[in-house]
């Protein structure tokens, strides 16, 4: 790819929205998330979960998108990615993987406030199950929807001749999570309706956000589960 190519995809932002089914959630996936055989939760979970995915339909419509960037370097000494002269202490397995890149993506998607008010709603009302299942749909739904906006962005670089790396998130691989803050630097403020608070979590709550890194030698890798010591990573065992 030319300097000129690279420098009209630079900066290029691109948002998306998604309707729920899009999402194409089945309810064995829930059962896997929550900790059953897909296909043999036992009652009354199936009729719970098929009546949150039901509602959800009519509330969920997650949202979001990325920035990409040009003006990168990798301070390998000091294991941080340097993006438009704003420094992410990224850490050793993260700056590892951005090594190569030549452009970087900075992403952030949620599934909205919509479904965490659901939860909190059978909470009031004594419904627990339905509170704890409606909270992991809210988890499952806003990581559906950024490995599909993940999807749309490898399809796009491949016409270029590109590849793309997994996604990483500042709280994950040794990465501060109080660098959201530096990461939501980059983007337009109230990006896809995503604040920050001031302990630096997201809302809504259901949100995600993070970088991926662009180039014709990087490679997109089972996650290094082996290196990183965060027990309840998202991505742990993911392929």
């Amino acid at each position: 790819m030319t300097d000129i190519q690279m420098q009209q995809i630079s900066m290029k932002l691109k948002t998306y929205q998604f309707e729920f089914k899009e999402l194409a959630l089945e309810s064995g996936l829930i059962d896997d998330y929550i900790g059953f055989i897909p296909g043999e939760a036992p009652e009354p979970f199936p009729l719970i979960i098929s009546e949150i995915l039901s509602e959800s339909e009519k509330l969920v419509k997650p949202r979001g998108g990325y920035a990409l960037f040009k003006n990168i370097s990798i301070d390998r000494e000091n294991k941080k990615t340097i993006i438009e002269n704003v420094e992410l202490g990224t850490r050793s397995i993260v700056t590892r993987h951005m090594d190569k890149s030549g452009l970087i993506a900075v992403f952030a998607c949620t599934a909205g406030a919509e479904i965490s008010h659901l939860a909190s709603d059978y909470n009031k009302n004594g419904h627990t199950v339905h509170a704890y299942i409606a909270d992991s749909l809210g988890s499952i739904a806003v990581e559906r929807a950024m490995d599909m906006i993940q999807d749309h962005l490898k399809s796009s670089m491949e016409e270029l001749g590109l590849n793309i790396t997994n996604r990483y998130s500042p709280g994950y691989c040794g990465w501060d999570i109080k660098e959201q803050s530096k990461l939501f630097g980059l983007l337009p403020d109230h990006f896809c309706g995503i604040n920050l608070s001031e302990s630096m979590l997201m809302k809504p709550i259901k949100s995600v956000s993070g970088i991926i890194g662009i180039g014709k030698d990087v490679t997109f890798d089972a996650y290094s589960c082996n290196y990183c010591k965060d027990v309840n990573c998202l991505y742990r065992g993911k392929r």
